[in-house]
């Protein structure tokens, strides 16, 4: 085994994430021992200007190389080393408020340190730990002696870091269908685009979106492929008009909408909501970008001087990247939303059957939801929040 850097990351490099600027101060290679073998991984240790760290994991697979992203959290109900010791693959595990399972235990070793490695970090050292995960939660446990050290993870999209550090985009860190659409400009000073333009240029976009888009989500009936079983989103998560304090501010639930979501290969139902805060702002939340999630979006609207032209937005593949208003990062997610019910007094489009089509982009702990249809074109950007934790807030259990 080469200890040798697997990647294009250097020591001195900056990336952002979430908006902050790390520096690469360290590189350790860590392994552990699987059927008399060592799998080893690469840990990248990030910090700020101002003291804040973070670890960029690196993984060689079998499909490509896998990039996670770790913080260090303190959970509300901490265990002792002792306690982290009898748990085993299978066992709940509840820190944050959230419900998960442990789906792998291990020990590592570290191997190789080149540049600075976290503070206590030495050639040799062993530790215990624990993953542990429900839908897109991700949590390791790890324990050295008596000390425990707990940490919240996040895959990144093939390609992020390169976008994050500046690096350019090698063969199968993205993929785009921008080539369909040119940008077009009646003059070479336009900076608008006329309403008849507008509706005419969404009117050839969402035919184009349909032809790639359509069979999947099933809205030809010729498709011969198994239809997709819609999932139900259950009961209402918050009651309209209630009032909690999310993240330092206080949001009343002014309106509520039932929306059916259709991916490729997925159709499933999801609550969102419209917040107003103390000054009148208005919020989204959606709760769960999944079925089941235990991470909600809280995102606010982005206006822009200058939009994109809508058929940018509609030839955004999973996998391209996304620049919107200063935020950059990788399309998760494209997909069909339809409102089934709404409620309330929203600012949205949230008529009955109204269709709009959109995408997911992701940048660390940032995402950014981009919707359109022939009336609208709108952005919001937010980040995760546990689902319990907004339950909790406007007094449900």
């Amino acid at each position: 085994m080469s200890f040798e850097n697997p990647t294009r990351l250097r020591i001195g490099m900056h990336g952002k994430f979430s908006g902050r600027d790390y520096r690469v101060v360290g590189r350790v290679v860590m392994g552990e021992a699987e059927n008399g073998e060592v799998y080893y991984w690469n840990e990248f240790n990030l910090e700020t200007n101002s003291g804040e760290i973070a670890t960029l994991v690196y993984e060689g697979t079998e499909s490509g190389g896998q990039w996670r992203l770790f913080n260090s959290f303190e959970p509300e109900y901490p265990m002792t080393a002792a306690d982290a010791a009898t748990k085993q693959v299978g066992d709940p595990l509840n820190l944050t408020g959230d419900d998960v399972r442990v789906t792998f235990r291990g020990t590592s070793q570290v191997y190789r340190i080149e540049g600075k490695a976290p503070e206590g970090v030495e050639v040799g050292d062993v530790a215990e730990y624990f993953n542990a995960e429900a839908g897109d939660l991700m949590q390791v446990v790890s324990w050295t002696g008596d000390e425990v050290e707990y940490y919240d993870g996040t895959n990144l999209a093939r390609g992020f870091v390169a976008t994050a550090f500046n690096l350019p985009l090698q063969a199968g860190d993205s993929s785009s269908f921008a080539k369909l659409f040119s940008k077009s400009s009646d003059g070479a000073g336009e900076n608008y685009t006329s309403g008849l333009k507008f509706s005419f240029q969404l009117f050839i976009v969402l035919l184009v979106f349909l032809a790639i888009f359509g069979p999947v989500i099933s809205i030809s009936t010729n498709h011969e492929s198994k239809p997709v079983q819609k999932l139900g989103a259950g009961p209402a998560p918050l009651d309209l008009g209630t009032t909690g304090r999310l993240n330092g501010k206080v949001y009343h639930v002014a309106a509520h909408a039932l929306v059916e979501i259709r991916e490729e290969g997925e159709d499933f139902e999801r609550h969102e909501y419209e917040l107003t805060d103390e000054d009148g702002n208005t919020r989204f939340l959606v709760c769960g970008l999944k079925p089941a999630a235990s991470k909600w979006l809280l995102l606010e609207p982005l206006i822009q001087l200058q939009p994109p032209e809508p058929q940018e937005c509609a030839a955004k593949k999973i996998g391209d990247l996304a620049n919107v208003d200063g935020f950059i990062g990788i399309v998760q997610e494209v997909f069909m939303s339809t409102v089934e019910v709404s409620d309330g007094t929203p600012v949205l489009d949230w008529q009955r059957d109204n269709v709009e089509y959109g995408y997911l982009a992701e940048s660390g702990f940032n995402s950014l939801i981009t919707r359109w249809n022939s009336r609208n074109l709108s952005f919001a950007r937010g980040t995760n929040i546990l689902a319990n934790s907004v339950k909790s807030a406007f007094g449900k259990p």
